[in-house]
């Protein structure tokens, strides 16, 4: 792009700290909340997904907003970092139509799944393979490995917004009801991780290390690099007061993208340039973070906060 330095990163990334993107939710000028997005490579193209409450702004279940004073966000930001930081824009209402949603909601569980999709054809220079979850690579795991109950899984976002700078925060967690096992009768299972505001709508993951070993079939695999495998989308914490998440599963998400990519609607994109850098546009200041609580801008992230 003209006016802008060659990314040239220093030192080693993972890749999946790539895939995961900061999202901000407004109310004109005001931000109200900000969470996680991540992009499927469908086959016909990218198509963003992230929590059904990021973009509503009220508690999926109850119905009740999220911000503490009562905002709902009528637009979307997001933020991709490359050779040029990009800002993707989203509209969330249409006004001449405001009873009918931007974004497409799970086929048959509609408003039930904490899960929305929007087709991003016009992304696709941007957004490639190595930064997105292969369609492809869901759908050839289904049935190759079994992750059980004490799994390790990683929770890829952004708590309390960029406070990685550009990349994303790993949390550690473990799975912690029977996977194959519906909570309340939704795709969904639970996890024991001490996920933060503004992981919600982040991919979740489960990896074989560079030398694991794994029996399949009665023989023994090796790793010979490390091997990612999607498990779905973390919604939020149970309860306030609790480490326990929801993760809606990989199947749900599979269903989405694909009605995604055959009803959903496009959106037009802005960019805005800056350098890249460890610290953009003062997203992130560590003297700021350290010093308050980030109340009226985070805490309408999760589910439960």
């Amino acid at each position: 792009m003209e006016g802008t330095s060659e990314f040239q990163p220093t030192g080693f990334f993972d890749s999946l700290s790539g895939v995961s993107r900061h999202i901000r939710m407004y109310f004109g000028q005001t931000q109200l909340s900000s969470g996680t997005c991540f992009f499927v490579m469908s086959a016909d193209g990218p198509v963003l997904v992230t929590n059904r409450h990021n973009f509503t702004g009220r508690n999926n279940i109850t119905g009740k907003p999220l911000h503490k004073k009562c905002g709902i966000p009528d637009h979307a930001v997001v933020t991709l970092h490359g050779p040029s930081e990009v800002h993707y824009h989203i509209d969330l209402v249409d006004h001449a139509d405001p009873e009918l949603p931007a974004w497409t909601e799970h086929p048959t569980l509609g408003a039930k799944a904490d899960l929305v999709a929007l087709p991003v054809k016009e992304l696709a220079n941007i957004i490639g393979e190595a930064n997105s979850v292969s369609m492809d690579a869901v759908s050839s795991q289904r049935n190759w490995h079994r992750w059980d109950v004490g799994s390790e899984l990683q929770v890829i976002g952004y708590p309390y917004g960029q406070v990685g700078g550009p990349f994303p925060i790993w949390s550690k967690g473990f799975i912690a009801s029977e996977p194959d096992v519906n909570i309340g009768g939704l795709p969904i299972f639970l996890i024991d991780c001490r996920s933060r505001p503004g992981q919600s709508g982040s991919p979740v993951w489960a990896r074989f290390k560079k030398g694991d070993v794994v029996t399949h079939k009665g023989k023994d695999y090796q790793a010979k690099e490390a091997q990612n495998y999607f498990l779905g989308v973390y919604s939020g914490r149970l309860r306030a007061d609790s480490d326990l998440g929801l993760v809606w599963k990989r199947s749900c998400i599979e269903e989405l993208v694909n009605h995604a990519s055959v009803h959903g609607t496009q959106h037009r994109m802005e960019r805005r340039r800056h350098r890249f850098g460890a610290s953009l546009s003062n997203e992130f200041d560590l003297e700021r973070f350290m010093g308050e609580s980030f109340d009226g801008v985070e805490r309408g992230a999760d589910l439960c906060d």
